[in-house]
This record gives structure tokens, sequence and C-alpha cells, in this order.
């Protein structure tokens, strides 16, 4: 489970780990920098993998999935955010 989004593990424990503050402090500002950071293959790896998560429509499944993928390392609630609203922000944030 774990390795089909990756990306999106590896987003959540870089950008928006204890550092996140390194890359920005929204998370418009976060994703600014993923992009000037990561390649264009990780950003359309990325966009795929957060699309594929939000067809998921219970929120407890998605929730679940979530927090094993963040890894205790982030948490959206602490930004005001679900992890769906989160996830439509990010995905807003690549379009």
């Amino acid at each position: 489970m774990n390795k089909k989004y990756s990306t999106v593990r590896t987003l959540i424990g870089v950008f928006f780990g204890q550092d996140f503050e390194s890359f920005g402090e929204t998370i418009e500002e976060i994703m600014q920098s993923y992009t000037e950071y990561e390649n264009a293959t990780a950003v359309t790896n990325l966009k795929a993998q957060i699309s594929e998560l939000l067809l998921i429509t219970d929120d407890n499944e998605l929730n679940t999935l979530m927090s094993s993928l963040a890894e205790r390392q982030f948490e959206p609630t602490s930004w005001g955010e679900s992890w769906r609203s989160f996830l439509l922000k990010v995905e807003a944030s690549l379009s």
C-alpha cells in the first residue's frame, strides 16, 4: 500500500514534515517549493496519486490510508484541514 503512494509519502515526509518551514508557511508556498525542487516526473506521479486517493469516497478509509502514509510526520488538522481538503489544496496548487 505505501509503495503505491510513494510520491505522496515523500511529499508529506519531506515537505510537510518537521522542517516544513524550510519550504514555506502555507500549503501553497510549500507546493511551490515542491515543484521547484522535484522533477517533472515526480510532479506528474504526485498528481496521479492524489487523483487516485481522491477517488476514495469513504472519508474514514481515506483518513486511515493517509495517516498510514504520513507515518506521524504530518497531521492536516493542525493546519485546519481534513485529509481530503489537504489533498484538494495540494492538487489545486499543481494545476
